[in-house]
């Protein structure tokens, strides 16, 4: 097995929701300044990982960043309508791949750890699975709400993507619902030279 370098910065960049996104859902025919393969990317609803293994041909690691304990901004309390400043558990990671080791995706997700059931919530601490794959692990319902996209320049995220180009990113917000509250909102910041 090949394994690119790790690139390892000091600490992952801060991660706010902008106050305002495109919205996904009812727009996917035509999402503003995007390519057939990022709007299929953007309005998919299921599990990310598997989407993005199929598209770049290898398994894919997830590497963790950062699982800290803080109080949640205000604009992410209103998407996971949660009161502002409660808190959540905030996480930081990076999709790779197995084989070569290239970061793909960087993910930053809140999390309502009171929400979910403690194995699980235990596990996004420590396991090396995506989110999405952990839920079926544990073979839990759950519900996917795509909230909106955004694009947002790059350059905080170079050091983990030193193979890209291009330094703007496309990010794809969405919450899940787990039995029948949102437990977690999850941004997804993809190279847009990825698709290219």
């Amino acid at each position: 097995m090949t394994t690119g370098a790790r690139v390892r910065p000091a600490s992952p960049p801060d991660c706010a929701l902008p106050d305002e996104m495109q919205p996904i859902l009812g727009a996917h025919l035509a999402l503003d300044g995007v390519s057939d393969l990022e709007r299929i990317m953007l309005a998919c609803d299921g599990t990310f990982t598997f989407q993005l293994e199929a598209f770049v041909r290898e398994l894919i690691e997830i590497e963790i960043l950062s699982y800290d304990r803080r109080r949640i901004p205000e604009t992410a309390a209103k998407v996971m309508k949660s009161a502002p400043g409660d808190f959540v558990w905030e996480r930081k990671v990076l999709l790779r791949g197995a084989d070569s080791g290239e970061a793909f995706v960087f993910a930053h997700s809140y999390v309502d750890a009171a929400r979910l059931p403690a194995p699980l919530a235990n596990d996004l601490q420590e396991s090396p699975a995506g989110i999405g794959r952990l839920f079926v692990d544990y073979r839990l319902s759950i519900y996917r709400d795509l909230v909106g996209y955004f694009f947002e320049d790059g350059a905080p995220y170079a050091p983990w993507f030193p193979q890209r180009k291009n330094l703007q990113f496309l990010a794809r917000v969405y919450r899940i619902y787990f039995d029948e509250r949102p437990v977690m909102i999850i941004t997804e910041k993809m190279p847009r030279d990825l698709f290219r």
